[in-house]
């Protein structure tokens, strides 16, 4: 039976005893309440009403009988009346028949009473005798109501003590009910819980042994808790198996792994790229690997750490101090740098690493060197200028400190013609002569690109800053030979001084007055030097004022296109027309392409001005008569990729001109730059139709080689050999060479800058094919092309005069 049934029975036997229990004191409760109610109702009461009626007679006999009279017979008459109706209540609740006769006797006595004081003559003796019959009427009704009282009172006791003896016996009963019920409730649980608690406890202590009898049909909580038990001491034990199982697999196999790391703990040690050695506590050498005997030989195991390296003749590696933890690193006698580090081991002892750090020592080295060197020249950079400078002030008495800030010219030409590596090669070769004009006290410094520096700390005064800045250009003018290629450049100098005694700003100030006066050299042309002066920071801040204007000039439409004639010498006719760049500044006028060309190829803004020129050159001459031609100049930095021939085919499409009307001016500047490149660009050029023409010839350096390998048209005589044939000098020499090679080459022949009539007829004489200068009409407006025409075709050239 299942412990809750069980439960439930013992609780529902207990309930009846109890029951049983409570019906018993009920009913001796019913009996007690019944005496109870007789005590009160038929004895107490009874007595009561008794006396009271005595009490009214007795009162009503003394208050009316002394003074007999018809108020007071009529008041004693109600008074008795009164007392008859309380005893008529006493003999109502009479409690025996002796009782109730008493009270009828007495009610028949006062009856006759009351008979008595109706008569109008009375006795007062027979009044008397009555009252007094009445009276002892009472008495004796009294006491047997008394007596009546008694009885009851006894016949109460005797029911509590007999229910008193009943209660004794029925919980008696009841307790011995509940100890049996008890009894036989832990008979059947608490025997089978102790069985499951003791399993339970083996269990728990390991015992997966124990008996557990089979409870295979028995429905209880206990049956149910020794099955669960029975299978949880099975699944321990098989756990356990299994566990004892795996260990032992783990064992074998934490055996075959600690093999495997041992392996690998001695393959690890042997590559290590440190040597390392363990000491114990004692200080001795427990183990070494095999990086440690490459680098200092097999050591002997046992060895101390100071004999070991007393041995080698290597003290500087001992470990120093004891076991504590410390890092080092030491100079071998071989050279070699050591980065020995140390470290303490719980146990005792310490674990050293040796570290052949030489490699990285240099590498540390270099770059430490790198830092404030040029790696292309070797040449010291931008932050050693600056802390030499901070070194060599303040200066001595008599001291001056110069500094000039180099800049190379046409470097950029050659760099993006042909190429880096030729670049680089010729920024080397620069160093080289740089430090072989300079002393040894002088620091050369390439600040990046094609800027250089030279820092010169003397007593000689401003005349030996001027000779160096001298031997520098002149040293740098000289042609180079750089990988097979004839190279010519020159380089601008700016110079600033800080004397001795004088206040200086500092060295940035010292650096920014050179730049400034660097940047007046390159605008005078170039292969020059200049020194600071109070007005070049003006300058610097015109020119980037200008440079702001100029890139927003071509959007604006602030450019346009000037035309100078090119007279047919023979003819006398119009042969063409030079288109020449202008800049209508709103505020500062005309600018001169002197001054806003460099700046434009200086910015990077030369290429989309110079297409900007082409399309509008070709635009203007297609509406030119035909047989008219439009000259354009080029840059050479629009020859440093190969976009040059489309944008010149664009610009033929667009404005429908025949290719032969255009011809394409070029400097010597870019044929020294000799590259398969440049020359590409110009045959592609030649395929389109155009005809090429060297401009300013004679003014750089000018060689047949040239004129042999470029597809040249035309030679332009620079017009410094016009003006001087006035001269009667070498001038003539020069202009007449040039015009029988034109013509033994088969090439036109023009002569730039013509400005009087007698220069006219010397060249004309001499066979010169085309002319152009002042003589004939200054560069003018597109507007007045076609009055050029009529103009210079309606006179003669040799008539013609200079205008006005």
């Amino acid at each position: 039976m299942p412990i809750r049934l069980k439960i439930l029975v013992a609780c529902i036997a207990l309930t009846g005893v109890t029951l049983l229990m409570g019906s018993f004191s009920q009913r001796a409760q019913r009996d007690l309440g019944e005496v109870a109610t007789r005590l009160y109702d038929d004895a107490f009461l009874a007595m009561n009403y008794l006396r009271s009626a005595e009490s009214k007679l007795v009162r009503a006999e003394a208050e009316y009988l002394p003074a007999p009279g018809a108020d007071t017979q009529a008041a004693f008459a109600a008074a008795l009346a009164d007392a008859g109706a309380d005893l008529e209540v006493a003999r109502a609740r009479a409690m025996s028949a002796e009782g109730e006769a008493a009270t009828q006797h007495l009610a028949q006595a006062m009856e006759g009473l009351a008979a008595l004081l109706a008569l109008r003559e009375r006795d007062p003796a027979l009044l008397m005798d009555a009252l007094r019959q009445v009276g002892r009427r009472f008495e004796t009704a009294i006491e047997v109501y008394a007596a009546d009282g008694f009885q009851q009172r006894v016949r109460a006791g005797e029911i509590v003590e007999r229910t008193a003896v009943r209660t004794q016996w029925v919980i008696a009963m009841a307790v011995i009910a509940a100890l049996l019920i008890s009894a036989l409730l832990t008979r059947s649980i608490v025997p089978a819980v102790r069985h499951a608690v003791e399993v339970a406890k083996a269990i728990a202590a390991g015992s997966l042994d124990n008996n557990i009898p089979p409870q295979r049909r028995s429905r209880s909580e206990v049956a149910q808790l020794l099955r669960a038990l029975d299978v949880m001491q099975t699944s321990i034990r098989d756990a356990l198996a299994h566990i004892r199982a795996l260990m032992d697999q783990q064992a074998s196999s934490h055996a075959d792994a600690t093999a495997a790391q041992h392996a690998r703990f001695e393959a690890a040690l042997s590559n290590m790229v440190q040597g390392l050695c363990l000491f114990d506590a004692e200080g001795r050498l427990a183990v070494a690997n095999r990086r440690f005997v490459e680098m200092f030989g097999q050591p002997a195991i046992g060895t101390t750490a100071g004999a070991l390296f007393q041995e080698t003749g290597m003290a500087a590696l001992c470990p120093q101090g004891g076991p504590q933890d410390a890092a080092s690193t030491a100079m071998l006698p071989d050279g070699r740098f050591i980065a020995v580090a140390r470290r303490a081991v719980e146990s005792g002892g310490w674990v050293t690493t040796y570290e052949d750090v030489t490699e990285r020592m240099r590498a540390e080295a270099r770059i430490a060197h790198l830092a404030k060197h040029d790696a292309l020249t070797g040449l010291p950079n931008r932050v050693a200028l600056r802390e030499h400078m901070q070194q060599a002030l303040p200066l001595g008495p008599g001291e001056q400190l110069a500094v000039l800030c180099l800049d190379l010219d046409r470097f950029k030409i050659v760099n993006d013609t042909l190429g880096h590596p030729v670049g680089d090669a010729l920024l080397r070769a620069v160093s080289e002569r740089l430090l072989e004009c300079t002393r040894k006290t002088d620091l050369v410094v390439r600040q990046g690109g094609d800027e250089f520096a030279i820092v010169q700390r003397h007593r000689g005064g401003i005349e030996e800053t001027v000779a160096l800045a001298s031997r520098v250009i002149a040293t740098l003018t000289e042609i180079f030979q750089v990988e097979g290629h004839q190279i010519s450049i020159g380089t601008s100098i700016g110079i600033g001084i800080a004397f001795a005694g004088e206040a200086i700003g500092g060295i940035e100030d010292l650096i920014k007055s050179a730049d400034l006066a660097l940047y007046r050299a390159k605008s005078e042309g170039g292969s020059t030097f200049r020194f600071f002066e109070a007005g070049m920071d003006e300058e610097m801040r015109f020119r980037r004022h200008l440079e702001v204007d100029l890139r927003a000039a071509l959007a604006k439409e602030e450019l346009e296109l000037f035309y100078q004639p090119l007279v047919h010498v023979g003819s006398g006719h119009v042969s063409g027309f030079e288109a020449l760049i202008r800049w209508r500044h709103p505020e500062r006028g005309l600018v001169s392409p002197a001054v806003f060309i460099p700046l434009a190829e200086e910015i990077g803004l030369i290429k989309p001005i110079g297409a900007w020129v082409l399309r509008r050159a070709c635009a203007d001459a297609a509406l030119w008569p035909e047989g008219v031609k439009v000259a354009v100049n080029l840059s050479p930095v629009q020859f440093r990729d190969g976009s040059l021939p489309g944008i010149v085919a664009a610009a033929l499409q667009s404005s429908g001109l025949p290719a032969e009307r255009l011809e394409l001016e070029i400097t010597e500047s870019l044929m020294l730059m000799d590259d398969q490149a440049v020359l590409k660009i110009l045959h592609d050029l030649r395929r389109l139709g155009t005809r090429i023409a060297m401009d300013d010839f004679g003014t750089g350096y000018s060689s047949l080689s040239y004129l042999r390998r470029f597809p040249f048209d035309k030679i332009k005589i620079d017009q410094s050999f016009i003006r001087g044939l006035d001269e009667q000098g070498d001038a003539a020499a020069i202009v007449r060479a040039v015009i029988s090679l034109g013509q033994s080459l088969g090439m036109t022949v023009n002569a730039e800058g013509v400005e009087t009539e007698e220069q006219f007829s010397t060249l004309r004489a001499q066979g010169c094919g085309e002319v152009q200068g002042y003589f004939f009409s200054p560069p003018r407006p597109g507007g007045e092309v076609q009055a050029m025409m009529r103009n210079l075709g309606a006179k003669s050239p040799a008539t013609a005069q200079p205008p006005c």
